[in-house]
């Protein structure tokens, strides 16, 4: 089914079914979950995952299934028609990857000490024993947006942070992703997340693991089998020196496994929560934004100075953009993408 410029598509998870509804003036139809909502170069369909096409062809799908640790977004693909992230675990057997740190999966969203929970490692991550392990939990794709003009797509879900063993909930969020393709193959991502304190106050506590966060491909780490990448910061940083830095963007560039060039740059929007933010950028892959690290991750920061607690009924946003981009890294081209995306 194919619907107009800049419709608004309301889409309710309901006994597999996804409900579809306009703009106000244009008629509410439903449709099967397995049908296919379209609209320009966008197309989405169904909901465990969320697949996600441009013109045909799969670019990412939101992973929520029942049992999995967290939603994330799998697979990524970038302008050479590659995933940027890395496969496992949810792939097993791919040339050159590590089978390290299992709660690395592909992009996604958690912190590591939460209201006495750690919602970054799983049950069963090596050397996390006895740990009191939580889950964000995928509770509902409540809209969908279209806008043609942009080349964009808007997807609005909303995600429950709950105990795993004990299944408390601890609080919820309001996400927001706008996928966008531009003319030169580059994919952007831009993701809001609300964190709000619905269930009483919300104790986040200094930690390095977190927040926003992917584990690239191989081929964009800096070291390790097929490494061929390399880091830059806003700042100038590069390399290792990247790591523990506040910036307001940093990009992770390299080669794709035929040797086409490519990188990663996330961004963090100036109205989002403690920008400019702290970067847990490693050599080996790992590629996240963390407003909560201070303590662990800036020299001479006292170990609680990322501590901060959402008061019942209270909220904090974080605001990032990815951009997955063909070409080595450019530095005033990612300036000028800054500044596009502070205007936004």
């Amino acid at each position: 089914m194919t619907m107009k410029p800049n419709h608004f598509l309301s889409l309710a998870l309901s006994l597999a079914v996804l409900t579809a509804a306009t703009m106000p003036g244009h008629a509410q139809v439903s449709i099967g979950s397995g049908s296919n909502i379209s609209s320009g170069g966008w197309s989405i369909t169904g909901s465990d995952p969320i697949e996600i096409r441009w013109r045909g062809k799969l670019v990412t799908a939101y992973q929520t299934g029942k049992g999995l640790p967290k939603p994330f977004f799998y697979p990524l693909i970038g302008p050479t028609g590659e995933n940027v992230t890395r496969h496992w675990p949810m792939k097993e057997g791919v040339a050159g990857e590590e089978s390290d740190h299992v709660h690395h999966r592909s992009l996604w969203f958690g912190l590591g000490k939460v209201n006495g929970y750690d919602f970054w490692h799983e049950p069963g991550t090596k050397g996390k024993e006895g740990k009191r392990f939580g889950k964000t939990v995928h509770t509902g794709l409540k809209g969908v947006q279209i806008k043609n003009s942009e080349n964009a797509i808007i997807l609005k879900t909303t995600t429950d942070w709950v105990g795993t063993a004990d299944g408390v909930k601890v609080c919820q969020d309001q996400r927001t992703f706008r996928l966008e393709h531009r003319e030169d193959g580059s994919l952007v991502i831009d993701a809001t997340f609300v964190i709000e304190a619905s269930e009483g106050d919300v104790e986040i506590l200094d930690d390095k693991e977190g927040a926003f966060a992917m584990r690239v491909m191989p081929t964009l780490r800096l070291e390790g089998k097929h490494a061929k990448g390399s880091i830059l910061n806003s700042e100038g940083g590069t390399g290792k020196d990247a790591w523990g830095k506040r910036a307001k963007w940093v990009d992770y560039d390299g080669v794709d496994t035929k040797g086409k060039e490519l990188g990663v740059a996330i961004f963090d929007h100036p109205t989002s929560f403690r920008h400019p933010s702290w970067w847990h950028a490693r050599h080996y892959g790992l590629f996240a934004v963390n407003p909560f690290g201070q303590g662990h991750l800036e020299k001479g920061a006292a170990e609680d100075a990322g501590n901060y607690t959402i008061k019942k009924g209270d909220s904090i946003t974080l605001r990032y953009r990815v951009l997955i981009h063909p070409g080595k890294a450019d530095a005033k081209k990612l300036d000028a993408e800054f500044v596009k995306f502070s205007a936004e």
